[in-house]
C-alpha cells in the first residue's frame, strides 16, 4: 500500500492538475504526468462509473494499480505527480499484465532511474 505521503490528494488539486499535466496512452490506462516542486512522487487513481457501476470492481482496479506501482516505486524517478485514468481494457487484465504495463509505460517514457 502506497503511504500517505506518497498519495495525489485528488479532490483538492485535480482540476488545476488536469490542465498543466501531459497525457500519456497505455492500451489499458491513461497517465497524467506533472512535474511537482517537492522530491516526493505522488500517484492518484481514478477509475469511473463508465468503466464498471459497482464500487467493488472500481476499488479492486484501483488497488491493482496502487498495488503495481507500489512494487516499482524504487525505480521511478522522484519528483513527478502520476494520475492513473483506467479504461475499460483494463477489466480483463490480470494483476501481472497491468504490472508489466505500468513498468513498460515508465520505462518508455524515461521516468525509471539508472
Amino acid at each position: 500500500m502506497l503511504s500517505k505521503k506518497n498519495r495525489f490528494p485528488l479532490k483538492k488539486d485535480f482540476t488545476a492538475f488536469k490542465t498543466k499535466a501531459a497525457l500519456y496512452q497505455s492500451p489499458i490506462f491513461g497517465l497524467l504526468v506533472l512535474e511537482n516542486k517537492e522530491d516526493v512522487l505522488r500517484f492518484g487513481f481514478i477509475v469511473s462509473k463508465k468503466i464498471d457501476k459497482r464500487a467493488v470492481v472500481r476499488n479492486r482496479i484501483k488497488r491493482v494499480l496502487s498495488e503495481a506501482v507500489f512494487l516499482n516505486l524504487g525505480k521511478i524517478k522522484h519528483g513527478y505527480d502520476f494520475v492513473f485514468l483506467a479504461k475499460k481494457e483494463i477489466l480483463g487484465n490480470s494483476f501481472s499484465q497491468v504490472s508489466l504495463e505500468i513498468e513498460k509505460l515508465f520505462s518508455e517514457l524515461g521516468f525509471y532511474e539508472g
